[in-house]
């Protein structure tokens, strides 16, 4: 009878990884799926509304940001020179 000796070799040892490694893993997947979400429902919610360049007015809407009644926040910021404060009356 012909002895088989079979070896093995050794594990590498590893090191634990911390926690706030692991924790900072488990973070970044889970926003990384709320993204994704995020993006499905966009597109979807795209879908509904069709073409938004279709609606009444087309591009006549104000850019993003800026206040009513201006055209954008750079002519609004700038201001103008009439004093708008009013002082309340003194009441008898």
């Amino acid at each position: 009878m012909s002895a088989k000796i079979l070896t093995f070799r050794p594990r590498p040892r590893h090191r634990p990884m911390p926690a706030a490694i692991i924790f900072r893993e488990q973070i970044e997947v889970a926003a990384q799926a709320a993204l994704d979400a995020a993006d499905k429902l966009i597109a979807i919610l795209n879908e509904m509304d069709g073409d938004p360049d279709a609606e009444d007015g087309g591009d006549a809407e104000p850019s993003l940001g800026a206040p009513e009644g201006h055209a954008s926040q750079a002519i609004w910021l700038r201001g103008g020179d009439r004093d708008l404060e009013t002082t309340p009356e003194a009441r008898p």
